[in-house]
C-alpha cells in the first residue's frame, strides 16, 4: 500500500507488471479491479471495475474522417495504449484506495474525538454533582453543629 501519494505511480507499476506476469502465465478471460471510493458525504463505497478486457464503449468516437497520423504500427501502437491505459486505471484504483484509506482514518479519529468529547463532558457533570454533594453534605453538619451549639447554651 502506498503511504504517500508519490509511491502510487511505482505500486501501480508493481501491479501492472504483475499482472502482465499472470497474463503470461494462462491469459485469463477477465480481470477486474475492486476499488474503494469515497463520496462527498464521508461514506466509502465499494465498486468493481473491469480492466481487462477493455471496455471500448466507453472511448469516444473520433468526429473527424481522417486517420490519425501514427509513427507505429497498429499492433504495436496498441499494445502500447493499452498498456498505458491499463498502467492509468491501476494509478486511479490505488489513488482511490489511498484516498478511501485516509477517510476511514479520518472517520476513525473523528469518532475518537467525539468520544473523548462527551466522556469529558460525562466526567464535568459527575464532578459537578459531587462538588454539589460535598457542599450540601458541609451545609447539614454546619446546620447539626449549629443547632447543637444552641441546645447546649
Amino acid at each position: 500500500m502506498a503511504t504517500h501519494t508519490e509511491a502510487i505511480p511505482a505500486l501501480a507499476s508493481t501491479i501492472a507488471d504483475a499482472l502482465y506476469e499472470y497474463i503470461a502465465d494462462g491469459a485469463p478471460s477477465a480481470i477486474d479491479v475492486v476499488v474503494p471510493v469515497c463520496s462527498s458525504a464521508g461514506d466509502i463505497r465499494i465498486e468493481r471495475r473491469s480492466l481487462l478486457p477493455l471496455d471500448l464503449s466507453s472511448f469516444k468516437r473520433p468526429v473527424a474522417q481522417m486517420p490519425p497520423l501514427t509513427t507505429l504500427p497498429p499492433h504495436e501502437l496498441l499494445e502500447r495504449l493499452t498498456a498505458e491505459y491499463v498502467y492509468a486505471l491501476l494509478c486511479e484504483a490505488t489513488m482511490h484506495a489511498y484516498a478511501a484509506e485516509n477517510q476511514a482514518r479520518m472517520m476513525a479519529m473523528t469518532s475518537a474525538r467525539n468520544n473523548i468529547e462527551a466522556r469529558l463532558a460525562e466526567l464535568e457533570h459527575r464532578k459537578l454533582q459531587l462538588r454539589q454533594d460535598e457542599i450540601t453534605s458541609e451545609i447539614v453538619e454546619l446546620t447539626a453543629g449549629a443547632r447543637a451549639m444552641q441546645t447546649v447554651r
